[in-house]
């Protein structure tokens, strides 16, 4: 019987049925490869129509890949200028493996562009040229589209430290699904200080403009961020990593053991709140999380320690919170270091490079190794990189060759 045949005698008897080709999973090889069955399934995966139920019906696109921020400091023939490249770094298997030629992107001559954060299909960097000054741009690597926005507000033309982050406008909304949203409205969040007072900015593609500058209502002493880029969306807020040294009363303690914070910017209150992080030295050794049952969390690594901890931030009844420690991972033994290099130094490069949101899936260089842990079950992959990685930023979004 032909494919024709089949599909004229009903989907009750065809072997064939379309749900069938809705359940394959959402691979980049996975539609192209069943297009080869029949003609049918053939003019189906070119069917936006299809394209959309199949995305509804998966939800979470897959994750495809990283994106890498070069080190300031690295230069070499192949990456040219130094900060003149953004990475893409593939991360599943052939067949579905992305080539990362697939997604390029280049500062044109005499310019530098800088990562500054990636979520819900969409990248967000800096283009800087002596000329022209900085402008933000959001990518979409898929479809190659991109926006320009406008000069941010005054009081951000100057400051030195920033944090972005680029995120869905529909992002909460029922029924919406990330990956698919190409040409949905997004937003861009800056978040810098002021005056000894953290700040933050909310772009909207929708207006096209920058909205009302939102102040933290008290000064702090000091303020820093740890990590541009680095942030974390969990419910309706985003979290950056801050270094709070004078939010407290100074402590007899020395510095290495004071607590770093964490910096949460309610995108519906429009609110900025300063809040303790677990008692964990050094910030720049801990990465925001989502918890299983959606609260705050942070991963972390002690300094000094081949641990990896993982707290969760519990608020009682009469909303005051307290950092529980919920998990120590023994990274020596879970990936198995001890047994496949011996250190010839006292101790090695190992740090929390980036973490995907979708997935609970926190990013852990050691060296010249990624490994990519999840958060709940353990389970990792690990994969061998040319450089040691600074920060990823993980890249989700459907996509099929």
């Amino acid at each position: 019987m032909s494919d024709e045949q089949q599909a004229a005698g009903g989907r009750s008897s065809s072997p064939l049925d379309d749900d069938d080709l809705l359940r394959v999973p959402p691979n980049p090889s996975s539609l192209p490869r069943a297009s080869l069955v029949c003609k049918r399934w053939r003019r189906l995966v070119s069917d936006p129509r299809f394209l959309r139920r199949f995305r509804d019906h998966h939800r979470r696109p897959p994750l495809l890949g990283f994106f890498e921020r070069l080190d300031p400091l690295v230069s070499n023939s192949e990456q040219g200028p130094r900060g003149s490249h953004i990475v893409f770094h593939p991360v599943l298997e052939p067949p579905d493996r992305v080539p990362p030629r697939r997604f390029p992107l280049s500062g044109p001559a005499g310019r530098r562009i800088e990562l500054l954060g990636c979520r819900h299909g969409r990248v967000a960097f800096l283009e800087t040229s002596l000329m022209a000054g900085s402008t933000v741009l959001v990518w979409d690597p898929v479809t190659g589209g991109h926006a320009r926005l406008p000069p941010v507000p005054p009081e951000f033309a100057n400051v030195v430290v920033f944090n972005w982050t680029v995120l869905c406008a529909a992002a909460g909304e029922q029924g919406h699904v990330h990956g698919t949203c190409h040409s949905s409205p997004f937003k861009v969040v800056a978040v810098s200080t002021k005056d000894r007072r953290p700040t933050a900015c909310v772009y909207s593609s929708e207006t096209g403009i920058w909205g009302d500058i939102v102040h933290h209502d008290r000064p702090c002493r000091a303020v820093d961020f740890i990590e541009p880029g680095g942030t974390t969306l969990i419910a309706h807020a985003i979290y950056c990593k801050i270094s709070t040294w004078g939010l407290e009363e100074e402590k007899d303690d020395d510095d290495m053991a004071e607590p770093d914070g964490l910096l949460e910017f309610d995108l519906d209150r429009q609110s900025l709140t300063v809040m303790e992080g677990p008692p964990v030295s050094r910030a720049n050794y801990c990465q925001i999380i989502r918890t299983v049952h959606g609260g705050v969390g942070v991963a972390a690594r002690p300094f000094g320690t081949l641990q990896l901890q993982v707290w969760h931030r519990d608020v009682n009844s009469h909303n005051v919170a307290t950092w529980l420690l919920s998990k120590t991972v023994d990274m020596r033994s879970v990936f198995g270091l001890q047994e496949h290099e011996r250190w010839p130094r006292e101790s090695r490069r190992c740090d929390i490079v980036g973490y995907d949101e979708d997935d609970g899936v926190i990013f852990v260089c050691v060296d010249s190794t990624l490994i990519m842990l999840q958060r709940d079950s353990m389970q990792f992959t690990r994969q061998r990189m040319e450089t040691y990685l600074t920060t990823c930023h993980p890249f989700r979004s459907f996509y099929f060759y």
